[in-house]
């Protein structure tokens, strides 16, 4: 279907085409002039008594020519326009570039037409650039809106880190990654063009009004519609055929393959009380590309009120049964087997209905709209789910929500933003998008990804109230904290297929599969450091920061004081949105203080990365939390992996391509897998690129924000085990933001406690882990964070 949408586009586009290239050489000599009109020639004539066949023949290259070069005219200067907009980090070259065109886009195009037409002189020319001035204030800001998220994303402060090129910045990433936006614009475009030049015409610009062409034949025969239909429906029908045509190929470029589902064949009959009061069934679930199985025959069933927990390691096919829940298919991937929700088949072309399944995703950045505001987003939600409901009654509804999920609920935090909220953060607000939407199955995909221990703690209990109120949970998740906490039901995924089921108590207390203990296993003790102590290599003095919100600056981190010697790790512990990322931002350049420094072996190292020397630049690197966001999806990882050694180090492309081998042989990835883009990678493999892009600049510092949330135990201990074997092989300081007890255990040297952008506490990590007396370190380190006890609010 798809090929021959593209075929049927293909045609209608070529007809008008071939007539305004070859059209001017198919004509005769013109002829005289009959009575308007009349039947007269193949198409009879027009309102002035021309022959209507040799006018079409002629019309056609002054409206494609005019209508094609104002639409490249347009996005020649509003792409880069907009694109400038999105990248720069000074708020006036924004309001400079964008305010103006604002102006322009409350004047209305035909009144605009008029202005122009009075002053600008007639022609071809002058019209060309009336219709591109219309077009461009539109265009750059579609531009703006479409790259901003990607123009401030991890991956572009990934290469700013490591001093990219501009041009696989801009165009390399940003550009590629809005092509899809501006081509599904552009058809729209090029028609609206076609009837701006038409509009023109009449107001003495460009052509006359009795020219030869399409658009003018349309308007101005239109008196004569029941006399002579062809001298309108002729050249209506070619610019139909432009658009469509256009569209049609433009939807080619944009679709992106996907194998659809087969139809599932009937459901298997079911005998039993379990199976006639299952809420989810799932039998013989498998999922496969061309060259490999990624779900392999998974069954299991859910009954309303149960939570059934999916653990894992990473790429065991979690995310890919998840997704099939919902009717979706990543491109290229078949779907076989039989899902049953409610007693409605699910499919890929049968999804569930809207509303009945709320989704959690792994990354929520990715889920949150980056250019709406996080109030409006919810009470939309709300409206939705109550179309009757009063503002008061929403406003009510989203308060409680956010509450539950421990979030504000002022009128500050509501207009902020997506991306100005902490990792953590973002993660809860989409916990509380699903809670607004009262859906029968909630999926949440790793939901306690780079939250802190209180926060586990919440969200367990929020679960469970779900649970309790008769909605099924299927949780995928790496923390078994959460899952000995909520599960009912536990189901274990190796390569694909379910290797272990039972009811939770049962196979966390026995497990019976060698892949289940493994995931279950507690993890090593770390062995003593050898590392003696010196002066510090890295040091924080007085840093405070802050964040714009709206027209005012909200402090994050006030006065903060920390050092750490070559060779060992820091680990920066705190709830989330209590600063810790910004404090990492700030000590690698990604977010400039407002005061106090950073210094690195007693040098002062610029506030912001932009004016730091590439040396300086190569001595600090940093880890993102969200290692998927964090590369570019268009290029290979090895080749990633290998331009810090280009950028910082001044290598060869044989040097950083050799380099690259070696950090992938270092961090245990293999190079034909490295060879693939970034979507076709785990989690865990992506968390081991990042590490080998981090170390390809041979860093002093390296600095590592959540870098083992969402992966399963054993990948997060060969992640631990590897930072500790570079830390002590290459006396590689290390500073890690988390909130996970084991990484203190197993990586910490000092540990500091960071609580509304203050240090609260510090101190040697086996001290805090075992002896802390402040109340917020021991409800985040303690053992048992459940029992913890419970911090003043701050």
């Amino acid at each position: 279907m798809s090929r021959l949408r593209t075929l049927t586009g293909a045609a209608l586009l070529a007809v008008p085409l071939a007539l305004a290239v070859a059209g001017p050489w198919l004509v005769g000599e013109p002829g005289e002039r009959a009575f308007p009109f009349a039947d007269d020639g193949l198409l009879g004539t027009d309102f002035v008594g021309r022959d209507v066949a040799r006018q079409v023949l002629l019309g056609g290259r002054s409206v494609v020519v005019v209508a094609v070069s104002a639409t490249l005219l347009a996005y020649l200067l509003g792409v880069p326009a907009g694109l400038v907009a999105a990248a720069t980090r000074r708020r006036w070259v924004d309001e400079l570039l964008m305010r103006p065109l604002d102006l322009a886009l409350a004047v209305p195009s035909l009144l605009l037409l008029i202005l122009l037409a009075a002053t600008a002189p007639p022609g071809p020319l002058t019209l060309v650039g009336i219709v591109a001035l219309i077009g461009l204030p539109e265009i750059t800001r579609i531009t703006r809106a479409a790259a901003l998220p990607l123009a401030h994303g991890p991956a572009m402060e990934a290469m700013r880190l490591y001093r990219e090129t501009w041009w696989r910045r801009g165009p390399g990433y940003v550009g590629t990654g809005i092509r899809r936006v501006l081509l599904a614009d552009a058809g729209v475009r090029f028609i609206g063009a076609i009837y701006l030049v038409a509009t023109a015409s009449f107001l003495g610009i460009g052509v006359a009004p009795d020219a030869a062409d399409w658009a003018v034949m349309v308007d101005r025969n239109r008196t004569g519609l029941f006399l002579q239909p062809w001298s309108v429906a002729v050249p209506a029908a070619l610019i139909v055929c432009l658009a469509v045509g256009l569209n049609l190929v433009t939807d080619r470029m944009l679709d992106t393959p996907a194998v659809p589902s087969p139809a599932p064949p009937p459901a298997p009959a079911t005998t039993g009380a379990h199976a006639h009061d299952s809420l989810l069934q799932v039998r013989e679930l498998a999922a496969t590309t061309a060259d490999r199985t990624l779900v392999d025959g998974v069954s299991f069933s859910l009954r309303a009120g149960e939570i059934l927990a999916v653990i894992g390691a990473s790429g065991s096919g979690k995310t890919t049964t998840a997704r099939a829940l919902l009717g979706e298919a990543t491109p290229g991937v078949t779907h076989t087997g039989t899902i049953t929700l409610a007693g409605r088949p699910v499919t890929t072309a049968s999804p569930p209905a809207p509303g009945t399944v709320g989704y959690v995703p792994q990354q929520p950045g990715a889920a949150l709209h980056p250019v709406r505001r996080i109030g409006a987003v919810l009470h939309e939600i709300a409206r939705h789910q109550a179309p009757g409901a009063s503002r008061g009654t929403r406003g009510r509804a989203v308060a409680a929500t956010l509450e539950r999920v421990s979030l504000p609920t002022d009128r500050r935090f509501l207009r902020r933003f997506p991306h100005q909220l902490s990792g953590g953060q973002q993660q809860r607000l989409v916990i509380a998008h699903a809670l607004l939407a009262h859906a029968v199955l909630l999926i949440a995909d790793e939901p306690t990804t780079g939250q802190d221990a209180l926060t586990r703690d919440a969200v367990a209990a929020e679960l469970t109230k779900l649970a309790r109120a008769g909605i099924a949970v299927i949780l995928l998740s790496h923390d078994l904290h959460l899952v000995r906490a909520v599960a009912d039901q536990i189901l274990v995924l190796h390569r694909g297929a379910a290797v272990e089921s039972g009811p939770a108590a049962e196979v966390l207390a026995v497990p019976r599969h060698r892949h289940t203990r493994q995931l279950l296993a507690t993890p090593p003790a770390r062995p003593p450091a050898t590392v003696r102590p010196d002066r510090p290599l890295l040091r924080v003095t007085n840093l405070s920061a802050a964040h714009r919100d709206g027209g005012r600056q909200r402090d994050v981190l006030r006065d903060v004081n920390l050092a750490v010697a070559a060779g060992r790790c820091l680990a920066v512990v705190g709830r989330s949105g209590s600063g810790k990322t910004t404090l990492a931002r700030c000590v690698a350049g990604l977010h400039p203080a407002h005061t106090g420094q950073v210094s690195l072996a007693g040098q002062r190292l610029a506030a912001h990365l932009d004016r730091r020397q590439p040396h300086e630049l190569g001595a600090i690197q940093y880890v993102f939390q969200d290692a998927r966001a964090s590369f570019d999806p268009y290029r290979s990882v090895v080749d990633q992996i290998g331009r810090p050694a280009r950028r910082l180090r001044d290598a060869t492309p044989e040097q950083a391509h050799h380099t690259a081998r070696h950090l992938l042989d270092r961090v245990g990835l293999a190079e034909h897998t490295a060879t693939r883009r970034p979507d076709r990678l785990s989690g865990g493999e992506l968390h081991r690129a990042a590490l080998a892009r981090a170390l390809a600049s041979e860093p002093r510092v390296l600095i590592c924000d959540e870098t083992t949330a969402g992966l399963d135990r054993i990948t997060r201990l060969g992640i631990l085990t590897l930072l500790d074997e570079l830390r002590r092989d290459l006396r590689l300081t290390v500073v890690v933001i988390t909130h996970d007890r084991d990484v203190v255990a197993h990586l910490a040297d000092h540990v500091v406690v960071l609580d509304d952008g203050v240090v609260v506490d510090s101190g040697p990590a086996d001290a805090l882990l075992h002896h802390a007396h402040h109340p917020l370190t021991r409800a985040l380190l303690h053992t048992d964070p459940a029992t913890a006890p419970t911090p003043p609010n701050p």
